[in-house]
């Protein structure tokens, strides 16, 4: 009997460790009824009271013991779990502080090439200049498939194009008339309104999916329109400045223009203005249509010119176009008629000329240049031209076509790698 009581204690004191507070209480009075029932006629002595206290006593301080170490354990817990709650905070405000550095610091860099964009344009004196000016610069802020600058300056509306490459960066295309697509965007602004909500904004049409574009305004009138294929619209904002630079500098090249057309001579080179040639051409064509004659026209452009003005500077650069404009001057006759067209590029017109007496004439200027040194300052230079070549009225009977023929044809020798002469 006292193996079976004793075994009652151990199953109680366990009961204090590990099981419920109603199994100790069971088990510990199951234990000590057994105890006072067998060996009653201890508890005359004190000792017997002894045995029965810590029959009783010993699982309950188990128990307590056991209560007390679980909420301990519980409390810790508690604890830890509030400090990886403070943890987690602290590395979710991290966290949000590092994508603030970075959304600040792409913004940063955005300004910085916003302020390029700024710098440059303001180098430019048409707009030709101006949308080149931007293509080396707008890839690193604005990610578009197809960027394209209508000039409404002049009386004839004109594109300029430029297709992104494998890598984003975009390249020149071409200038000309502007084709359906780029039609449909004149249209657009022609409908625009300047007090409009949308005269200031980026604007998108059903037709055109692919495409954006913003109206560039000068005291209420459109003066042009920058369109992007494939503009994302988070990157409208940046789109918008961009074309907000080029409007401002559009009308300052509009300015030069009407300035430029007061002059006959261009200041630089000593040559006709573009002005001034093309009234000289068109009454040069006329008598040609009108006696059945023949003349050529060739457009002139400086190869890789734009490299020299940012190796060497722009003085050294004026000295270079200065000495070639020169050059072409001096072996041409006093009859043919020769212009800058604008920037780097030259415009010739040889009187009474027909196609195979101007391939001569176009490869031995082209010659010319090419072996001829330019001292500018203290460099020693030298330089190539690219010519293309249309003859009337073989290839147009117009002189916008034959200047549109002469340039496409120009274009035609650049891409095959300068420094050649290519006929329409």
């Amino acid at each position: 009997m006292l193996r079976l009581i004793l075994f009652g204690w151990v199953l109680a004191c366990v009961s204090g460790l590990k099981w419920d507070r109603l199994w100790t209480m069971l088990l510990t009075g199951l234990t000590a009824v057994g105890f006072a029932a067998t060996h009653g006629w201890l508890l005359v002595a004190w000792q017997g009271w002894a045995m029965l206290a810590v029959l009783i006593g010993v699982p309950w301080f188990l128990e307590r013991e056991q209560r007390r170490q679980d909420k301990q354990l519980r409390q810790l817990q508690q604890a830890q779990a509030e400090q990886a709650m403070r943890l987690s905070e602290s590395a979710r405000a991290v966290l949000s502080v590092e994508g603030s550095a970075q959304r600040f610091e792409r913004q940063i860099g955005e300004l910085i090439e916003l302020y390029h964009v700024t710098k440059e344009t303001t180098r430019g004196l048409h707009a030709e200049d101006l949308f080149r000016s931007i293509l080396d610069l707008a890839p690193r802020i604005l990610h578009v498939n197809a960027l394209r600058l209508l000039d409404l300056s002049t009386d004839t509306p004109r594109a300029y194009r430029a297709n992104a490459n494998e890598d984003g960066q975009l390249i020149f295309k071409d200038q000309g008339a502007p084709d359906a697509t780029e039609a449909a965007v004149l249209e657009s602004v022609a409908a625009t309104r300047p007090d409009s909500p949308s005269a200031q904004a980026v604007m998108r049409d059903a037709n055109l999916v692919e495409w954006a574009w913003t109206v560039l305004w000068q005291e209420g009138k459109p003066i042009g329109a920058l369109a992007a294929e494939g503009l994302a619209g988070p990157q409208e904002p940046t789109f918008g400045i961009i074309a907000n630079q080029l409007r401002l500098q559009l009308s300052r090249v509009r300015l030069y223009q009407q300035v430029e057309a007061l002059a006959v001579t261009d200041a630089l080179t000593g040559l006709f203005v573009r002005r001034h040639f093309l009234a000289r051409a068109e009454e040069e064509l006329t008598r040609s249509r009108r006696h059945n004659l023949s003349c050529a026209l060739l457009m002139i452009d400086l190869d890789l010119f734009k490299q020299k003005n940012d190796t060497h500077g722009h003085l050294v650069g004026d000295v270079v176009l200065r000495s070639v404009a020169q050059l072409l001057q001096k072996h041409l006759r006093d009859v043919d008629l020769i212009a800058r067209y604008g920037g780097e590029e030259f415009v010739l017109l040889l009187i009474e000329t027909n196609g195979e007496q101007a391939l001569p004439v176009a490869q031995r200027l082209k010659q010319l240049v090419e072996v001829h040194p330019i001292q500018a300052y203290d460099e020693l230079l030298t330089q190539t031209i690219s010519v293309g070549l249309a003859i009337y009225p073989n290839h147009a009977h117009s002189l916008p076509e034959l200047i549109e023929r002469a340039d496409q044809a120009l274009l035609m020798a650049k891409r095959s790698g300068r420094n050649r002469v290519v006929m329409s």
